[in-house]
């Protein structure tokens, strides 16, 4: 070919691991990855969660405490689309005074962030939401 290059494909994970490396930076906010893939089932070929009783769908990709709130971010691609199990659980989180959102970058996330620091009143540059 003549020097048509295909653009890589950026995966989730590699979105998740950049947004948690920026979010475990700042003051006043501790994040984890949310392992929420099921069991893998040969028969069907494919992953199945268990169901239990307490058990909710669409929990986000990312989960932690931000300023003493809950914090979930759903990450996707550039591609990705959120699922109506997702957007229920955002939609929960907002409702009961967490922060919550879809991300797609870093730069998401700190918009998120900056809106919900704007919120609460509190100064971008005491939480690093620079």
């Amino acid at each position: 070919m003549s020097g048509v290059r295909k653009k890589k494909k950026v995966k989730e994970t590699s979105i998740e691991s950049v947004i948690l490396k920026y979010l475990n930076i700042l003051p006043n906010t501790f994040a984890w990855k949310n392992e929420s893939v099921g069991i893998y089932d040969e028969k069907r070929g494919t992953y199945r969660k268990k169901r239990r009783e307490h058990s909710i769908n669409g929990v986000s990709d990312i989960l932690g405490i931000r300023n003493g709130r809950l914090l979930a971010i759903e990450v996707k691609t550039n591609t990705g689309k959120v699922s109506n199990d997702q957007q229920l659980f955002i939609d929960r989180i907002l409702r009961e005074g967490g922060i919550a959102g879809v991300a797609r970058s870093v730069a998401d996330v700190r918009k998120l962030l900056e809106e919900a620091d704007t919120k609460e009143g509190i100064n971008a540059n005491e939480t690093g939401g620079n």
